[in-house]
């Protein structure tokens, strides 16, 4: 949203869809690699601390397929990208003990 000429406009939504909400959260990687605490508190805020096992369950399953994806995407911004998804994806299978934890190891870490 911005403000223009004291009123607010909509912008971008020639790429809306509609979906999972959950989904949103297979970005948490990012977070996740600079503030364990910071993520876990990200998902503890967002279900007021009661976080359903369903939700681990897709974490997952977005999460990996994202970090299927983001390595060929990273191809056309060359070598220093592809590495960095590479990094990334050996971190979320660290997390996830190779696919075999449903919740990641960075989640409320001490």
């Amino acid at each position: 949203m911005m403000i223009e000429n004291n009123k607010i406009v909509i912008i971008d939504f020639d790429r809306y869809d509609f979906g999972d909400p959950w989904e949103e959260f297979n970005r948490i990687v990012w977070c996740a690699q600079v503030s364990p605490k910071f993520a876990s508190g990200m998902i503890d805020g967002y279900f007021d601390n009661e976080v359903p096992f369903e939700f681990w369950k897709l974490l997952g399953l977005y999460i990996g397929s994202n970090m299927l994806s983001s390595i060929p995407w990273a191809v056309q911004f060359g070598e220093k990208e592809v590495n960095t998804m590479l990094s990334q994806a050996k971190d979320v299978l660290s997390w996830y003990n190779n696919m075999q934890y449903i919740i990641p190891t960075w989640y409320k870490c001490k």
